[in-house]
């Protein structure tokens, strides 16, 4: 009686342990359930402006850099600087003859930080992010000269307002992430964005109606927005998770 007690008693022990076993160990690796704690993305794009400014401007170049930190696994806490440039979407014609013409662009410097939301299904994660900061762009040339748009008739014709316009401005962006885990610390993504500059921040002045002189009284002054398509990496920078728990290399 006293071997078949002892008996029962290791096979409980046996039992107990096991289960114990299962459940410091869940059966889904750690990079599939949970988020990397520091996270480094690069992405590069194209720009299309939207609204008054596609009037003005073409499509262009995005490259943006931006570090994530993960408070748990659906919350993070992003900050990044991203430069954007768009071709001018008017010829640049000198009033005098003897000078070249000039194909400059819009360049935009940005640097934003606001709130990312994600979501890890398996090895594919989804992010939805917003941020607000301050940019910093050139503005036309201040010399004199006539700016003809591409798309517009011959006689409408603008000329950069440096008095109406600033060389920064408040700023926001918001966006979508579409991640697939290449490897454990590292994912790929697929990104739409979306940012404006705020307050107007670009002026010009028109030619008048007989097309013989700009207007100073005839300002437009429109904001620096764009659609962003882009391509990049997500890597993380730790082995440490969002749920405290380091990456084991080992595991499928």
């Amino acid at each position: 009686m006293k071997n078949i007690t002892l008996l029962l008693l290791l096979a409980c022990n046996v039992a107990i342990s096991q289960d114990h076993l299962k459940q410091e160990k869940p059966n889904k690796a750690v990079h599939l359930r949970e988020i990397p704690r520091h996270n480094l993305l690069m992405d590069l794009g194209i720009t299309q402006p939207t609204g008054d400014y596609k009037d003005v401007a073409k499509a262009g170049l995005h490259i943006g850099l931006d570090y994530t930190y993960y408070i748990n696994k659906n919350l993070g806490l992003s900050s990044g600087i991203k430069l954007q440039t768009n071709q001018f979407g008017y010829l640049d014609s000198d009033t005098n003859p003897e000078n070249e013409i000039t194909n400059q662009a819009y360049r935009t410097i940005s640097v934003a930080i606001g709130p990312t939301y994600s979501h890890t299904i398996n090895r594919f994660q989804f992010d939805a992010f917003f941020k607000a900061g301050v940019a910093f762009y050139n503005n036309p040339s201040n010399r004199v000269t006539n700016f003809e748009l591409q798309d517009a008739p011959d006689r409408i014709l603008y000329q950069s307002d440096s008095a109406n316009s600033s060389p920064s401005s408040a700023y926001i962006e918001g966006g979508l992430r579409f991640n697939y885990y290449f490897r454990r610390s590292v994912q790929v993504f697929f990104s739409p964005q979306w940012n404006t500059t705020l307050g107007n921040p670009i002026g010009y002045n028109f030619l008048d109606i007989e097309g013989t002189s700009f207007n100073p009284e005839e300002v437009r002054t429109i904001n620096a927005s764009n659609l962003v398509f882009s391509l990049g990496v997500k890597i993380a920078l730790s082995p440490e998770y969002s749920s405290g728990e380091n990456r084991y290399d080992g595991e499928d």
